[in-house]
């Protein structure tokens, strides 16, 4: 039941953003048309006595300025004299760039244009729109038509997804893949709208910037919908591969696992606690948001610049938050597998030479483990067993588990080159 209402929820969601953007875009020709008006209307022979579709460049001094930063739903505004002392209150989408520097009796010059102020100039020569300014609606409606149909059409097909295969727990996980990344391309396509929109850039910009974002958004979330069919219900791959050994539920948890030696012990499987785990993602999430933040509120790199470095942390970071969840040592009577964030290394028993812990060199046992196992293989490699640390298991205990597995199930006589003792 539970289920049931958050998929409705979701669903309910992705109807109204669907419908929400579909509304913004259509008001975005009607946008660009009154941009196009204002920017070639005719400069008026004199002050316009009546709304007039000529551009008409007003005197005016500062009474008051208020940016009603911190006051919910209140604009910020400021109240303009006219020479003859006559007040004209004017309202703005935001604080910058001018409203911000008013101080009463300031001389700014306000740009009428049927009747209303669209644009204030300051001495300085900046300028702003108000609420009437014609100059960045486009933008502003791209931007929200983007954010909201594309979140709402892919969360609409992972909850109808999720609605045809409520009975099936691999096609629920994949259904929920796909309605997060749907969150993701609308979260994309904001923070695009926030970039172009601060930095002043031209509307083709919105889409050179969330174009290559959602064509990574889109190929993860095939990928990762795919892993999750492939899976076992539990979990997913970002690179779909197949499900490990299954774990018999009589066999006590790894962490707690029995001293049972040979293969009886087996299958064992090592992962990061769920605290360290989030731990890591945390930091590295946070890291990046703040890089990505930098780069893009900084006016010295170049776009170009800017849009590389996205593109290519943007991916790392997914990848990087799909892959460590799954990154385990998974052992069985076929060998052992470690699988890291790129890659999966298999090795088999007969390959197995020694399996040793080692101290690891500096570590002060805070954040990092000061035991690590590592296997030793024939040719005098070896390999890193990830996650088989003194941080969240007995490493000792489990060491001599395995060994006892490794002499049952070795199929061929080892290479004398590695002291097993």
């Amino acid at each position: 039941m539970e289920n049931a209402g958050r998929i409705a929820a979701w669903l309910a969601i992705a109807l109204l953003g669907l419908f929400a953007g579909v509304m913004s875009a259509m008001e975005v020709s009607g946008a660009l048309q009154r941009e196009r008006e204002y920017r070639t209307s005719p400069v008026c022979a004199s002050a316009p006595m009546t709304a007039s579709a000529c551009v008409w460049e007003q005197a005016f001094t500062v009474r008051e300025s208020a940016t009603n930063e911190g006051a919910d739903g209140k604009e910020p505004t400021a109240t303009l004299l006219l020479p003859n002392g006559k007040p004209w209150k004017v309202t703005f989408r935001n604080t910058g760039p001018v409203l911000s520097r008013m101080r009463p009796g300031d001389p700014v010059i306000g740009v009428v244009w049927h009747g209303g102020i669209v644009e204030v100039r300051d001495s300085d020569g900046l300028r702003q729109q108000t609420t009437l300014g014609p100059v960045g609606w486009p933008a502003d409606r791209v931007g929200g038509a983007l954010a909201l149909i594309s979140f709402g059409l892919v969360a609409l097909v992972g909850s109808l997804w999720a609605i045809v295969k409520r009975h099936d727990r691999r096609h629920q996980r994949a259904a929920a893949l796909v309605r997060w990344h749907g969150a993701a391309l609308g979260v994309a396509a904001i923070l695009t709208l926030w970039a172009q929109s601060n930095n002043n850039w031209p509307m083709w910009a919105i889409w050179a910037i969330w174009g290559p974002l959602a064509l990574i958004l889109l190929a993860t979330m095939v990928a990762s919908a795919i892993a999750a069919l492939h899976g076992n219900g539990e979990g997913y791959d970002l690179f779909a591969e197949p499900p490990v050994h299954p774990v018999p539920s009589t066999r006590p948890a790894a962490r707690e696992s029995s001293m049972a030696l040979g293969s009886e012990g087996l299958p064992r499987e090592y992962r990061m606690s769920r605290g360290r785990r989030n731990g890591i993602l945390a930091i590295v999430v946070a890291k990046s948001a703040l890089l990505l933040f930098t780069v893009w509120t900084e006016d010295i790199p170049p776009f170009w610049f800017q849009l590389g470095l996205s593109v290519l942390v943007v991916p790392t970071l997914i990848v990087f938050i799909v892959r460590v969840p799954q990154s385990a040592t998974l052992v069985d009577n076929a060998g052992i597998r470690v699988r890291g964030i790129t890659r999966t290394r298999r090795v088999a028993w007969e390959d197995v030479q020694d399996i040793r812990a080692e101290p690891v060199p500096g570590s002060d046992g805070g954040f990092t483990p000061r035991v690590v196992a590592y296997a030793y293989l024939t040719g005098g490699r070896r390999t890193l067993l990830k996650h088989l640390d003194d941080k969240d298991y007995d490493v000792d205990r489990e060491i001599a588990a395995l060994r006892g597995a490794q002499a049952e199930l070795r199929s061929t006589d080892t290479t004398p080159g590695v002291s097993t003792a």
